[in-house]
């Protein structure tokens, strides 16, 4: 005979929930004895221990032919047919048995079981009550009557049922896992922490116990130690997902982003092809301005799924922050063929031809965009800004003007029609949509800057302009343009003190402004400082090509400034 054979010529396999204890009871139960029995149980056993079920079959029924009354052997049987695959004659053969043996502990068990595989939960529990009854310290019973009443919602059965298994045990690390389970569902995270920690002490190496506790510290906003307690499941388990999982969550809601990175490319590099998780780890790159990584993270994500839409459009646009402009164009058009009625794929296509001076292409892109969509006010505002740009200033009008036939209380449609009216030099007009615009919405930041700087470059309603460019910073105080239109107005108004404080503040803000610059220059000019005048008026054209007429308005002022001032330095100092 074989190791195998002499280690478990009497050895007993159970199903979950079992006990070694619970066999012992049988197996002293006085019963005929046939050694053929034993030789074929022996052989069976073997197969069992093989996963070879047929030949486990053949051979326990062999030995019922040599001890047919025999209840050990019917329970091993039983056990054959269930890994076998034939559930129901399992539990008709154990069945069989309970009628001929209603205490048979083990045939108790099994059935229970199989009911509770069966989701006969009420049924089930029933045979574990009374195996309970019949051996109060069979801690299997206890812990699957204790599931099968967690299972149910039966939450204090349960929470009875696991104590009495600690009675028994106190360090049944089952028992005690199970009850901070179930006090994290009840949120008594007070008991939920007790039990576990207590698990903790019972059974350190088992990675579950800190998940869980990761869990209660992280719902109670306690994230360093929530983020500890993964890490240890982590350590204990390098594959407890759900605690990488958790732990890259902790890691964002704690704003560490190269560590949530760094978890979730764990994550990843455990699941290849999960393309969830390359998109959420592109998404925090591109959040992190690492265009290159996020590009490779969704690239990775279209190759395992070419057809999604959204990661095709999350690629383009970190091509168009690459300024990859081309390749980010021809992944746009791939999904407006796609999606024909794609807006956001549209509008980036747009704002591509804005960025690379194609204005008739944004143009074309608007207008097929009106034509599925008329209900977005803000395509009428970008397609009349393209027109502006092209200097089409009757088309940017008449695009308003449609749209304020659908949107007459929006105050930015009223606002960019002032624009129109400013570049067209209609004044009256454009103070109208103005006050429209602040009509509709009194806190129109630019609304109230435009009005108030146009009041004062003109020198009409000082006091009024004044009380608008205020207003305006108080909502956005930060701005240097709205401090270079209050230092203007206090410039109207021969403050210049004031208006230097002002404006040199506007241009500290806002460096590179070549307007706010001029309005410097002025104000130097004014309080009789040409040195400083032209200095600043000559950084002042450093910029001129973001204001068309600039330059020659700026070089006129530089050389009468000169022509006056003939000993003025060239530099300005």
């Amino acid at each position: 005979m074989n190791n195998k054979l002499l280690v478990f010529a009497f050895a007993v396999v159970l199903i979950s929930g079992c006990s070694v204890k619970q066999i012992k009871a049988t197996e002293q139960t006085p019963v005929p004895h046939r050694y053929e029995a034993d030789y074929y149980y022996i052989r069976g056993y073997e197969a069992y221990l093989d996963y070879q079920w047929d030949e486990a079959l053949t051979n326990y029924r062999k030995a019922l032919e040599f001890d047919p009354d025999s209840p050990f052997l019917q329970m091993q049987l039983s056990y054959a047919l269930y890994h076998s695959g034939d559930t129901e004659g399992a539990l008709a053969n154990a069945e069989k048995i309970l009628k001929q043996a209603p205490d048979n502990i083990p045939a108790l068990t099994f059935v229970a079981n199989v009911y509770n595989t069966q989701k006969r939960r009420v049924e089930a529990a029933e045979l574990l009550k009374k195996v309970l009854a019949i051996d109060p310290t069979d801690d299997d019973a206890g812990l699957l009557l204790g599931r099968i009443y967690y299972q149910d919602d039966r939450v204090d059965e349960a929470v009875a049922a696991f104590n009495n298994v600690l009675k028994n045990d106190p360090d049944n690390y089952t028992a005690l896992d199970y009850l901070g389970s179930l006090y994290i569902d009840r949120k008594d995270y007070d008991k939920a922490e007790e039990y576990l920690k207590k698990t903790i002490e019972a059974r350190p190496e088992f990675d579950a116990p800190y998940f869980k506790l990761g869990i209660i510290y992280e719902l109670d906003n306690r994230l360093d130690a929530a983020a500890q307690y993964y890490e240890k499941a982590i350590a204990l388990n390098p594959h407890n997902n759900q605690a990488k999982e958790r732990l890259a969550q902790v890691y964002l809601k704690q704003k560490s982003i190269g560590r949530a990175i760094g978890e979730l490319r764990n994550l990843s590099s455990d699941q290849p092809e999960n393309m969830d998780l390359h998109v959420r780890i592109g998404l925090l790159y591109f959040e992190s301005s690492d265009y290159e990584k996020a590009l490779e993270e969704f690239g990775s994500a279209l190759k395992i799924n070419t057809g999604n839409i959204q990661v095709r459009y999350y690629y383009a646009l970190t091509l168009e922050e690459l300024e990859r402009f081309p390749e980010a164009v021809s992944e746009l058009k791939k999904i407006v063929f796609e999606e024909p009625k794609n807006v956001n794929a549209f509008l980036h296509l747009a704002y591509i031809y804005t960025r690379t001076d194609r204005d008739s292409d944004a143009v074309r892109i608007y207008d097929e965009i009106l034509e599925f969509n008329r209900e977005m006010p803000e395509i009428y505002i970008y397609l009349s800004n393209a027109h502006l740009r092209l200097k089409e200033y009757n088309k940017a009008e008449a695009v308003l003007r449609d749209a304020l036939s659908r949107f007459a209380a929006n105050d930015q449609i009223h606002y960019n029609l002032a624009v129109v009216y400013e570049k067209t030099g209609s004044f009256d007009d454009m103070v109208l949509q103005l006050r429209k615009a602040l009509e509709l919405n009194p806190d129109n930041v630019d609304a109230l800057n435009f009005l108030g700087y146009s009041f004062a470059d003109k020198g009409l309603n000082l006091d009024e302009a004044e009380s608008l460019i205020k207003r305006a910073l108080e909502l956005k105080p930060d701005s240097g343009y709205i401090l270079d239109s209050l230092g203007w107005i206090y410039y109207k108004q021969e403050k210049y003190a004031d208006a230097l404080d002002a404006i040199k503040k506007a241009a500290e803000v806002t460096a590179d402004d070549p307007v706010i610059l001029e309005h410097l220059g002025d104000v130097y000019l004014a309080l009789k400082d040409p040195e400083k005048a032209l200095g600043t008026w000559e950084k002042a054209l450093k910029y001129h090509e973001k204001e068309e007429g600039f330059k020659e308005k700026i070089e006129k002022k530089i050389t009468d400034l000169k022509h006056k001032n003939p000993k003025t330095k060239k530099d300005g100092q």
